[in-house]
């Protein structure tokens, strides 16, 4: 959710509940005010009934303010001022209907009489009632074009921030730039971008000096390694070497070509994450691919006697075509190479998918730990153990997953797109 959105909700939640407390409690005061207002009436009305029974020495013939009741009734005893509030027949409208009722004693030439006053609560409950709906009415539309006026503001107050995420997403360290940023008005905002702006030139700076650091590494291990395996080539043709001497030579010659193929995995593999390779405008056909690493692979395949099936159509996903080399060679390498004696090799090529599928040693790990670097089941002295790794790097650089599953003699590596 964005930050928008839910800064919108919280304000539109708080303001149901600002609303609907107001609402409530603006009720519930004009209520009270009605009610007081009811009481003082009768209050007035008492003391003018009472005015008349005592000094005009007879009913009164006051005549009390409309939709007012009032009844005289001749008693015994008299009782206590009470209060009350009752529904009873209102006969111009022939309903029941709220009254309040004020019930007091006075005593007319040694005649008590019980006097109740009564006043109808309905046409004040309804004036109040459209009081507070009106208010209330106003009051959330007032809020209403409060929340669409800030949404509005923010909205157009948050513009310039969304274009600093939209360029951070968009931003490609590979391509060397450095994100600038209009002038901005806000303080914070202007502030922001040129944080971006200073920490993509140091990224861009730092980028460059570490491809820069790995080219030449690379370069300088190579040149004395070449050195070193021209020179055990050379000490291979003197004749007076003896059998030991030869053995430790061979050994040298096998540690020496097995640091070269480390220093290039290893140079790829930081370039494929660097992201040095141009990334694929158009989906690059993995048949002739796959076909291709077949035949240079085929006498290591005959050597094993091992059983090949193809299953292919011609589909494949957006990517480098290099690195479409690389990714193939790795997977059919890596089914080969673990395979065992006589064995099987499935290969399914269907849109969106690659299977490799080889028989094989059961494993004792998680094989998704073995595309960690340098990790392998067993002890292949051929083996890196960057195969996996490669090409997990390679899958996720172009937006592809590679899944490794195991069922009983079955190996199975899936690249999904």
């Amino acid at each position: 959710m964005k930050l928008l959105e839910r800064i919108f909700r919280y304000q539109l939640r708080a303001s149901l509940g600002v609303l609907a407390l107001g609402a409530v409690l603006f009720y519930v005061s004009v209520n009270h005010l009605v009610d007081q207002e009811v009481n003082r009436d009768l209050v007035r009305s008492q003391a003018k009934v009472s005015w008349q029974l005592r000094h005009l020495g007879v009913l009164p013939v006051y005549i009390l303010q409309l939709g007012d009741s009032l009844q005289i009734e001749p008693v015994e005893y008299a009782g206590r001022i009470r209060a009350v509030e009752r529904n009873m027949l209102n006969k111009s409208t022939n309903e029941y209907q709220p009254w309040r009722q004020l019930i007091f004693y006075e005593q007319v030439e040694g005649q008590m009489y019980q006097v109740t006053i009564s006043k109808l609560l309905s046409q004040r409950q309804e004036l109040m009632k459209a009081v507070v709906m009106t208010v209330t009415f106003i009051v959330a539309l007032l809020l209403i074009s409060l929340l669409v006026m800030n949404s509005r503001l923010s909205r157009r107050l948050w513009k310039p921030f969304y274009k600093t995420l939209h360029a951070l997403d968009s931003y490609a360290l590979e391509k060397h730039e450095v994100l600038t940023f209009p002038k901005q008005q806000i303080i914070e905002f202007q502030q922001l971008n040129q944080s971006v702006t200073q920490f993509t030139d140091r990224l861009a700076a730092t980028y460059q000096n570490l491809k820069e650091f790995t080219e030449n590494a690379s370069h300088e291990i190579q040149t004395p390694l070449a050195v070193i395996l021209s020179k055990i080539e050379g000490l291979f043709q003197d004749e007076s070497l003896k059998e030991s001497q030869l053995v430790a030579l061979s050994e040298i010659s096998e540690a020496a070509n097995r640091l070269a193929k480390l220093n290039q995995a290893l140079l790829l593999l930081t370039k494929i994450e660097n992201r040095q390779f141009l990334a694929g405008t158009e989906p690059i056909n993995l048949v002739p691919v796959i076909n291709r690493k077949l035949r240079d692979l085929e006498d290591l395949i005959e050597q094993r006697e091992i059983t090949v099936k193809t299953e292919i159509e011609p589909t494949g996903p957006v990517m480098h075509p290099a690195l479409a080399e690389v990714l193939v060679n790795n997977l059919l390498t890596n089914a080969i190479r673990y395979n065992v004696a006589c064995g099987t090799i499935d290969i399914t090529l269907a849109p969106g998918r690659l299977v490799v599928r080889n028989t094989g040693t059961p494993i004792n790990i998680d094989p998704e730990l073995l595309f960690e670097r340098f990790r392998k089941e067993g002890t292949h002295s051929a083996s890196l153990g960057l195969g996996l790794a490669l090409a997990k790097t390679i899958c996720q650089v172009n937006g592809q997953t590679l899944t490794y599953k195991t069922d009983g003699p079955w190996h199975t590596l899936t690249v999904d797109w």
